[in-house]
């Protein structure tokens, strides 16, 4: 399934870089937030193929890059992902890069709730991920996530000006503390 999705992001030209820093900080923030969203390892799987395949829409369209993505994916088998699963990855692609639309406000809507709250829950690491590498130039070479009481402590290590991710992080940290209730922190650590 992982070379599959590789293959497709290739296919639409997705920055390897960004895909590989990504893919690496969304697994520590899944599993350092494990006590809090109890989703399973299956999810966990989904949350890789979303990062590999988030910036596929890009190809098509910069602008409507989400809607795009969404398409693709849903246009694309992929062996070894249900159906529901395949739309929990598109809607976690398309959310990384469009507001969240609420389970009331869904006009089309064949989801489960119980899948809803994974899309949710899934995108809302996905956006914190996608946060820390905004620039595309990985300038974070060690992210430590720590869980504690009510937050979400990300330890960073780097020489590098993340003044463009700090920035851009409110937003995102946001909805992951809609969703999780727990408040994600930057603490960047200058190592000589």
């Amino acid at each position: 399934i992982i070379a599959s999705a590789k293959n497709m992001a290739k296919r639409y030209m997705a920055g390897k870089n960004h895909m590989n820093t990504m893919e690496e900080l969304a697994g520590r923030l899944f599993d350092a937030t494990k006590k809090v969203h109890g989703l399973t390892k299956r999810d966990r799987l989904l949350l890789r193929i979303a990062v590999i395949l988030c910036d596929c829409g890009k190809y098509i369209s910069m602008s409507r890059s989400a809607e795009c993505g969404y398409n693709i994916i849903m246009a694309t088998e992929m062996i070894g992902l249900s159906h529901m699963e395949r739309e929990i990855v598109a809607n976690v692609v398309r959310f990384n890069h469009s507001p969240f639309i609420y389970y009331d406000d869904m006009t089309k809507n064949d989801l489960t709730e119980e899948a809803y709250l994974t899309i949710a829950k899934l995108s809302a690491i996905l956006k914190i991920a996608n946060g820390l590498d905004r620039s595309h130039k990985q300038k974070l070479k060690g992210v430590k996530a720590t869980l504690k009481d009510n937050e979400l402590i990300l330890t960073i290590d780097s020489q590098e000006d993340i003044v463009l991710e700090k920035g851009l992080f409110t937003k995102r940290a946001k909805f992951f503390e809609e969703v999780f209730k727990i408040r994600p922190i930057i603490k960047q650590k200058r190592v000589l």
